[in-house]
């Protein structure tokens, strides 16, 4: 957990999906013998980050029994199938009504199986050296998420469309985003 209080920090794990490409649930694919949601959410608990926020969806029993015991927080989001972008607003709606200290979210997906918490406090400190209103991850010159973003990005990001996620916020905003 952090000890600087000027900034509190909520990751956002996004894990309603259906995986319907895949087959099968990604949430519940086993990586090193341990299911990717839990990964993913191990992941963000033992950052720097306060607090996470998990968001389920379809099987959300199934995928939810597989984090109860992390401290975390967990939102069922019942549209999930409108989409991503669907997703992330119904986080920030949660955020918003329940953890209205945050100042800054951290949008993290469930089908990264190499994230660490080192990645997620790479993003934390550079939020911190240089407050950027988006601290996004680079790939290959393409930023995307894990991604950061400040509080004033907040009702920005409440406002994107449903079918698409973070990125529309990143594209719009990467003259000014740090990149980690």
């Amino acid at each position: 957990m952090s000890t600087d209080r000027t900034d509190i920090i909520t990751t956002i794990v996004l894990a309603a999906g259906s995986s319907s490409r895949l087959g099968q649930s990604k949430q519940l694919l086993q990586v090193e013998g341990e299911p990717l949601l839990r990964r993913i959410s191990r992941a963000s608990c033992d950052s720097n980050a306060d607090r996470t926020l998990v968001l389920l969806g379809d099987n959300e029993r199934e995928h939810g029994r597989i984090i109860r015991d992390l401290p975390l927080y967990v939102c069922i989001h019942s549209d999930w199938e409108k989409g991503m972008g669907s997703t992330l607003k119904a986080g920030m709606d949660f955020v918003n009504n329940f953890l209205g200290d945050t100042t800054a979210v951290i949008v993290l997906v469930c089908d990264q199986p190499l994230l660490t918490a080192e990645h997620i406090n790479n993003l934390i400190d550079k939020y911190r050296s240089t407050k950027a209103q988006i601290v996004a991850s680079s790939y290959s010159g393409v930023m995307g998420v894990p991604a950061l973003f400040d509080a004033s990005l907040f009702t920005e990001i409440r406002s994107i469309d449903d079918e698409h996620g973070a990125r529309q916020i990143i594209d719009k905003h990467k003259a000014d985003a740090q990149q980690v």
